[in-house]
């Protein structure tokens, strides 16, 4: 087994742990229950943690949970043609105007 991620919340690493498991990599979250104990405990020793049960698989996914919190947009800022404000590439809409339809094909 191998540690993959260090977390300071259970939803982050439950969310990675599903990650790994749609993607046939068997794990488990160790230390699930030990939120309660901080301050009993030294903190850094209470966060959960995603362990792969398959060494060989550690590299991967590393990989998968370092892309998945990688910002996703690609491509060029936009300027809206109704209202010409000037959008990065993740709005698929204006944000200023909200029109879905006014993402012309010539950056900004």
């Amino acid at each position: 087994m191998k540690r993959v991620w260090i977390g300071s919340s259970l939803p982050d690493t439950a969310h990675f742990k599903n990650l790994l498991e749609h993607s046939d990599i068997a794990c488990v979250i160790k230390n699930r229950d030990l939120g309660g104990a901080m301050g009993d405990l030294p903190i850094f020793d209470c966060g959960p943690e995603l362990w792969v049960l398959d060494d060989a698989h550690a590299g991967r996914a590393e990989r998968l949970i370092r892309d998945s919190v990688r910002p996703a947009a690609r491509g060029l800022p936009w300027r809206c043609a109704t209202c010409g404000e000037d959008n990065e590439p993740q709005f698929a809409a204006c944000w200023s105007c909200g029109r879905a339809d006014g993402r012309p094909t010539e950056p900004a």
